[in-house]
């Protein structure tokens, strides 16, 4: 299904989003939460082309400086921590990039590898802000780890939710263009 639709259509559109969803971890009233996980997974589950990880990478950060630079958000979780971001996302993109090349990538796929891909961005974004975050210096691993651990079922549900709203509006796209395909050539 992937395969079929334009791999630069769906790169703009999911730049797009992280663009739109960025600014807020868990979302508020006024944003949307972060699609950020999934979008790097997504790309690498598309395109493996690096341009749009690049393309991507140097989004995410731009919106994340004048974010916190503005005090749109809060600058709490920047911190040399922080670039472990890169390594995170690298890794999403790659997990991604194991289903890339399939003519028709599965739901089921989906949702196994974007959980799979969200849970170890979970577990490695948390363990890189421990390590390197002044902010949490005087915190157990112990301590942190629970403290931490409320925010896994939304950071691991908004990125599937994603992952499935991708999936449904890339479905109904190819059904329709098929549809119109086939309308054209019996008439």
């Amino acid at each position: 299904m992937f395969a079929k639709l334009n791999s630069n259509i769906l790169g703009c559109l999911l730049l797009a989003l992280l663009l739109i969803t960025r600014a807020s971890h868990f979302g508020t009233s006024a944003l949307l939460p972060d699609a950020s996980i999934a979008c790097f997974f997504l790309l690498g589950a598309y395109s493996a082309k690096a341009r749009w990880f690049v393309l991507a990478l140097i989004l995410a950060v731009a919106i994340d400086l004048v974010v916190t630079r503005l005090m749109i958000v809060s600058d709490y979780c920047m911190s040399p921590g922080y670039w472990g971001l890169i390594l995170v996302y690298v890794m999403v993109w790659m997990i991604g990039r194991r289903l890339n090349g399939k003519e028709d990538i599965k739901l089921t796929s989906l949702i196994i590898y974007g959980g799979l891909a969200s849970t170890l961005a979970f577990i490695l974004s948390n363990a890189f802000w421990y390590a390197f975050s002044d902010k949490v210096a005087n915190m157990s691993l112990a301590n942190f780890s629970h403290a931490v651990s409320q925010y896994f079922v939304p950071y691991l549900g908004f990125s599937l939710f994603y992952i499935f709203a991708m999936w449904i509006c890339i479905y109904l796209v190819n059904y329709f263009r098929q549809y119109l395909f086939s309308f054209k050539s019996s008439h």
